[in-house]
């Protein structure tokens, strides 16, 4: 399946998946302490990854959901994930490694969103990663697996889009 932990700082081998039932249902929860005026975080360190999109951006971007995101953290990442029409995304908030830190695998293609450095790479599973700089020691991964016919990294780079705005 999915595919989260591929973007980690370290090296994966093979697939990884969400751990089934051991998340917790979320939905657009409130704005954190750590959020500044007009609501930017100042850190990531309380950003809370399910809280970085709304349920309706998701849908607009990538089909309706089968439910909201759920709360999925693995390793060090505080992590989300969303299940749509035969598409699986996973948000990943990282404070303990930056950009740089980024393990990829295939042809990297560096740009920028908004006011952030990215990277962005499709998998050997044809999933698309996309890590957006957020300092040297933190970032924001978004991790897309669509329907086998399709490119995933259209809608990765629209939901980039739209979250880059909330991160500090």
């Amino acid at each position: 399946m999915l595919f989260a932990t591929a973007a980690c700082g370290g090296p994966v081998a093979g697939e990884a998946s969400p751990a089934g039932g051991s998340g917790v249902e979320v939905s657009a929860s409130p704005v954190p302490s750590s959020v500044a005026p007009g609501g930017t975080p100042r850190t990531l360190d309380d950003a809370d990854p399910c809280g970085l999109l709304t349920d309706e951006e998701v849908e607009r971007a990538s089909g309706p959901l089968d439910g909201g995101g759920v709360r999925d953290d693995l390793g060090t990442a505080r992590s989300c994930v969303y299940r749509t029409e035969g598409r699986l995304l996973a948000i990943d908030v990282r404070t303990n490694v930056g950009l740089a830190g980024a393990s990829t695998t295939g042809p990297v293609t560096d740009f920028r969103v908004g006011d952030h450095d990215a990277k962005s790479w499709v998998g050997s599973d044809g999933s698309c990663f996309l890590v957006l700089g957020v300092s040297s020691s933190s970032r924001v991964d978004i991790a897309l697996k669509a329907n086998l016919d399709e490119d995933p990294c259209p809608f990765a780079r629209e939901l980039a889009a739209l979250l880059e705005p909330r991160l500090p």
